[in-house]
């Protein structure tokens, strides 16, 4: 869907539930130009809570951000809220966020003064903002203004120059470069942009070159101008069925190889039969070209009248091999997307035949079903209607795993949508509690994607839900869960799932499995964030400390959290700062030698690999043991 480079799903995710990521605010910062009405809303602020109306596209998230950034005094500590949640009902629940960020409002949660002056006392009583973000629909607004006595702040971007100017000047350090671009603003863009649109065109000029670039290659580049094209490039094609699976294949599978790409066109060809002919023969006469011939159109030819390239061939990894693509990009970014709303919005009788080819795309290959599920978590929300979940709820159910995980992607791109979010998690709160292996392997699956990633509190809480244990016939929910649940951990959610993980321990049965399984997991996935954890000051030291302890007296686990540890002493071996955090927790295990500390210390002792200083604490401890004493005489602090 996107015309970049990588393989599918190399995107940010933006926050929607949970803690904003430092590099989310970084990139919101980054190049932002205050249109007029910022130090209004600044001040507006100071009530605790603002309310910011804008156009989809008109820069509200990333004013919001900085707002909320500014007013906090420049505070890394943000939380996104859903469209779902109850602020009636709603407290803070961590002390150190300085700033929240709510996505709408539904009508079933409807705000009157007492419940907003009760919010502005929880968030003054933890000195927190909010910023609540609104699409601008002035029914809606006038009804705040007439029943909370609010006047919502309008986002209404800087003129595109100005966006242009300023997001240049943070790209482009050399003022004599900067010059040089400034040119291509006047020769190419003739109509008003979004900000967005205008951050699309100064990363193409970034990227261009000391000389800048071609005008007629940027125009055949810019997603701005798809809009336009796609009716033109449609009525070119409407007497070309095979052009026309073409465009259908590239828009839904962009970005992966070409051999995929048009062999989904040519099933889905056969699939239409007829159904992509502008024209029938009318008679014995007339003839048609053979839809069995092998020769018909060659790639290159199919590729110039959609307007797509074949990119140089790319080495990409699956989870045990690696293989060649040659990627099928459009020339023009975001022009898949552009072409598929166009064609199921106006022409209503494609949506049978794309929902029945991607119904039925073969279960190979991973990347097809996160690209099929893209497409139809976006139909979701081009449909709308109160059955728009319908078609994705039928495949959450499948026997089929890669439909099943169609849906789950699906259901993250559906949760985009305001509107669409509180039904997706409603659906996947009920599978988690009481559905089949089925929809909780796509609860599970749903977790590790976009959805999950945007709102790892509630992500954690579903897969908690979801495994019921690790044999039988759950064994598939359960690789879906701890798969989801290192993902969450990799994508910047580390103290979210570790917080999760040491409840789940200390309690008995499948919770306890989980966390006991995870935690070697996760020492291995990022041990430089337990690094952190381990110095002194952080709230989860004593955490880290008590899991090992606890993993290592468990006999059915102390080969998992001995590799770990293993693992740990040999990288502090030429990690300076890490072998510190790697010494203090041993120094802290050898207060208390019980036996899977022994044998933890045992087993360091006899790595030729380990880091000397690891091996001197462990075979002092052992000594100190030995001779009745428990704790080690070296110096230093220790983690308790």
């Amino acid at each position: 869907m996107e015309n970049n480079g990588g393989g599918p799903g190399a995107r940010r995710v933006e926050a929607h539930e949970g803690p904003i990521t430092s590099q989310e605010i970084s990139d919101a910062r980054f190049g932002f130009a205050q249109p007029d009405w910022f130090r209004m809303a600044l001040t507006e602020l100071d009530s605790r809570i603002l309310f910011l109306a804008g156009e989809s596209g008109s820069g509200r998230r990333t004013a919001a951000l900085n707002l909320l950034y500014q007013h906090t005094g420049h505070s890394p500590h943000l939380r996104a809220l859903d469209s779902g949640v109850d602020l009636a009902s709603w407290r803070p629940t961590d002390a150190k966020v300085r700033g929240y960020l709510v996505h709408g409002l539904l009508p079933q949660h409807r705000l009157g003064p007492g419940v907003l002056a009760n919010l502005r006392d929880r968030l003054k009583a933890v000195d927190a903002r909010m910023v609540i973000v609104l699409p601008d629909e002035p029914t809606m607004l006038r009804g705040l203004t007439r029943d909370l006595h609010v006047e919502p702040v309008r986002c209404t971007p800087p003129k595109p120059g100005v966006v242009f100017g300023v997001r240049l000047a943070a790209a482009v350090p050399s003022e004599l470069r900067r010059n040089r671009l400034l040119t291509v603003w006047e020769k190419l863009v003739t109509k008003d942009l979004t900000p967005a649109q205008v951050a699309e065109l100064v990363d193409e000029l970034v990227d261009s070159g000391d000389e800048g670039p071609d005008l007629a290659v940027l125009r055949e580049r810019l997603s701005f101008l798809a809009e336009d094209e796609v009716p033109e490039l449609l009525d070119r094609l409407r007497g070309d069925a095979d052009g026309l699976a073409f465009l259908l294949a590239v828009s839904v599978f962009e970005g992966l190889d070409h051999r995929i790409v048009q062999g989904e066109a040519v099933r889905l060809a056969a699939l239409a039969d007829g159904r992509l002919d502008a024209v029938l023969a009318g008679d014995e006469e007339t003839t048609r070209p053979n839809p069995a011939f092998v020769l018909r159109r060659p790639l290159d030819e199919l590729l110039r009248v959609v307007r797509a390239e074949c990119r140089p061939p790319e080495i990409r990894r699956s989870s045990g091999f690696s293989y060649t693509v040659e990627p099928v990009h459009f020339t023009r970014h975001r022009q898949g997307e552009t072409v598929l709303r166009h064609v199921w919005r106006q022409y209503g009788g494609s949506s049978a035949l794309l929902t029945e080819w991607m119904d039925t795309i073969p279960g190979r290959d991973g990347d097809l079903a996160a690209q099929v599920g893209r497409v139809m978590g976006l139909v979701a929300g081009w449909g709308g209607g109160r059955l728009a979940l319908r078609h994705i709820e039928k495949l959450a159910g499948s026997d089929r795993a890669h439909s099943r995980s169609a849906a789950a992607h699906a259901f993250g791109i559906a949760a985009q949508d305001p509107v669409l979010a509180s039904e997706v998690k409603y659906r996947l709160e009920q599978w988690s509690h009481r559905a089949g292996e089925y929809r909780r392997w796509t609860v599970a699956r749903a977790c590790g994607t976009d959805f999950g990633l945007a709102r790892p509190d509630l992500a954690l809480a579903l897969l908690r839900r979801c495994y019921r244990g690790p044999g039988g016939d759950e064994a598939a929910v359960a690789g879906e869960v701890r798969r989801a649940l290192l993902g969450l951990f990799a994508g910047g959610s580390q103290d979210t799932v570790f917080r999760a993980v040491a409840g789940w321990a200390g309690e008995s049965g499948p919770g306890a499995e989980l966390a006991l399984w995870a935690f070697p997991q996760l020492m291995l996935r990022d041990a430089f964030w337990f690094q952190q954890q381990l110095s002194d000051g952080p709230e989860h030291a004593a955490a880290v400390t008590g899991l090992v302890r606890q993993l290592l007296d468990d006999e059915d686990h102390f080969g998992e959290i001995c590799g770990s540890l293993l693992a740990w002493c040999r990288t502090a071996a030429w990690a300076g700062e890490f072998r510190f955090a790697v010494e203090r927790l041993l120094r802290a295990l050898a207060r208390d030698m019980r036996h899977g500390v022994l044998r933890l210390f045992v087993e360091i002792g006899r790595d030729d690999q380990a880091d000397p200083g690891c091996r001197h604490i462990a075979a002092r401890a052992l000594e100190n043991w030995r001779g009745g004493t428990t704790a080690p005489t070296d110096g230093g602090s220790d983690v308790h």
